[in-house]
């Protein structure tokens, strides 16, 4: 029933992700034009990766839950997060980026704090996965990299447990950069396509322009 279970939600989400990057509907998603909605504020479409940054591509926004365990990543429970109740404003978007081979989804989250909670952030994170990372429900969380763009930042690994189309139980890998910009956090995800892994080439690379987009936040000054 496990597994049965686990392949359901596995092709569940597989569709999400061809539907977002598509440009399709899925359930509560719904296009934002003015920014990037959320329950704690609004994030201004400026804050994120534009089409010059990604070879012409717009990413399109996230309202619905989809990748929501990376937005942002909270290894080890909500509750060891202090950090997130000094959220000022969030929002998401999902990227159907070209590679040299096909294509792979991305996501990126942004968030801005008050007072010194994007630091505060980084330091749960850390402490959450350092020094030899972290299994939780989610998957198995590992610090690749120290500082990819910066003090306050790291590059994660999360491999996932799924089930493929044979049944066969397989581990997916997705790359993430979590990063501050000042008052901002950026999260930038590459979640591969269907069953293939994420690339951190592809992250690591499109970090730096997303820091720069998110640091002209006001507020967001270091």
């Amino acid at each position: 029933m496990s597994t049965l279970l686990t392949s359901v939600r596995n092709l569940v989400r597989l569709l999400v992700v061809a539907l977002v990057v598509a440009g399709g509907t899925v359930a509560l998603a719904e296009p934002v034009q003015a920014g990037r909605r959320s329950e704690a504020g609004v994030v201004p479409e400026s804050a994120f990766l534009q089409p010059e940054d990604l070879g012409g591509v717009a990413g399109r926004p996230l309202t619905d839950d989809y990748a929501a365990h990376l937005r942002p990543p909270l290894p080890g429970g909500a509750e060891r997060y202090a950090s997130q109740a000094s959220r000022r404003a969030q929002g998401a978007i999902a990227i159907d980026y070209r590679t040299a081979d096909f294509h792979t989804a991305l996501v990126e989250h942004v968030t801005t704090y008050r007072g010194a909670g994007a630091a505060r952030y980084l330091r749960e994170l850390r402490r959450a996965l350092l020094p030899g990372g972290r299994t939780d429900q989610v998957g198995r969380w590992t610090v690749v990299r120290a500082g990819p763009a910066g003090r306050d930042s790291l590059l994660i690994r999360l491999q996932e447990p799924w089930t493929d189309p044979d049944g066969q139980p397989i581990t997916h890998t997705t790359y993430v950069v979590v990063a501050r910009a000042g008052h901002a956090v950026v999260v930038l995800a590459d979640l591969g396509w269907e069953y293939a892994p994420g690339d951190r080439a592809t992250v690591q690379r499109l970090i730096c322009p997303a820091l720069r987009r998110a640091a002209t936040l006001r507020g967001s000054g270091a």
